[in-house]
C-alpha cells in the first residue's frame, strides 16, 4: 500500500514537472514566433519617421498578440512618469532571450537617439532564418511523430482485419 502511494507520488511530481516545463517551452515558442513580426513592425514605425516610443506604444496597440502585455506595461511605466529607456529596460527579463538582442536595440536607440532601422533590419532577417530553422526541424521530426499512431493503432487493425481471417479459415481446415 505504502510503494502504491509512493509510486502515485512520484508519478504525480514527474508529470506536474514534464507538464509545466513542456507549458514553458510552448510559450517561449508562440513568443518566439512574434520576434520578427514585431521587429518589423517598429522597423515599420522607425522607418517612417516615427520615434521610438512611438513604435513602442504601436506594438501595444496592434503589435503581435503575445508580446503586447509587454510592450503595454512598458507604455504605463512610460505613462506613469519614468524615462522610455527606463521603461525598456524590465522588457528584457519579461521576454524570452531570443528578445534580448532586439531590446537591446530599441534601448540603445532611444538613449543614443541613432538610427535602428538597418539594425532592425539586419534583426527582421536573423529571426526569419532562425524561425525558419526551427520550422524545418519540426517538419523533420514529423515522420517520426506519425510514426507512433502507425505502429500503434493501424498495424494491429490491419492485421486483424487482413491476418487473423486466414489463420481461422486456416485453422478449420486444418480440424475439420
Amino acid at each position: 500500500m505504502i510503494l502504491a502511494a509512493l509510486a502515485v507520488v512520484v508519478v504525480v511530481v514527474v508529470g506536474r514537472r514534464w507538464l509545466v516545463g513542456r507549458s514553458a517551452r510552448r510559450v517561449e515558442a508562440v513568443l518566439g514566433a512574434a520576434l520578427a513580426p514585431t521587429i518589423d513592425l517598429v522597423a515599420v514605425v522607425v522607418g517612417s519617421g516615427g520615434t521610438v516610443a512611438e513604435a513602442v506604444r504601436t506594438v501595444a496597440a496592434i503589435g503581435p498578440v503575445p508580446v503586447r502585455p509587454a510592450f503595454d506595461r512598458v507604455v504605463q511605466r512610460s505613462d506613469a512618469g519614468s524615462l522610455l529607456v527606463d521603461s525598456l529596460v524590465p522588457l528584457a527579463d519579461e521576454l524570452p532571450a531570443s528578445f534580448h538582442p532586439f531590446v537591446r536595440a530599441v534601448i540603445l536607440a532611444e538613449a543614443e537617439g541613432g538610427p535602428v532601422s538597418l539594425l532592425l533590419s539586419r534583426l527582421a532577417d536573423e529571426a526569419d532564418q532562425a524561425r525558419q530553422a526551427e520550422v524545418e526541424a519540426v517538419a523533420r521530426r514529423l515522420p517520426v511523430s506519425l510514426l507512433v499512431p502507425l505502429v500503434v493503432c493501424q498495424l494491429p487493425a490491419v492485421l486483424l482485419a487482413a491476418v487473423v481471417p486466414l489463420v481461422i479459415v486456416a485453422l478449420r481446415r486444418l480440424g475439420g
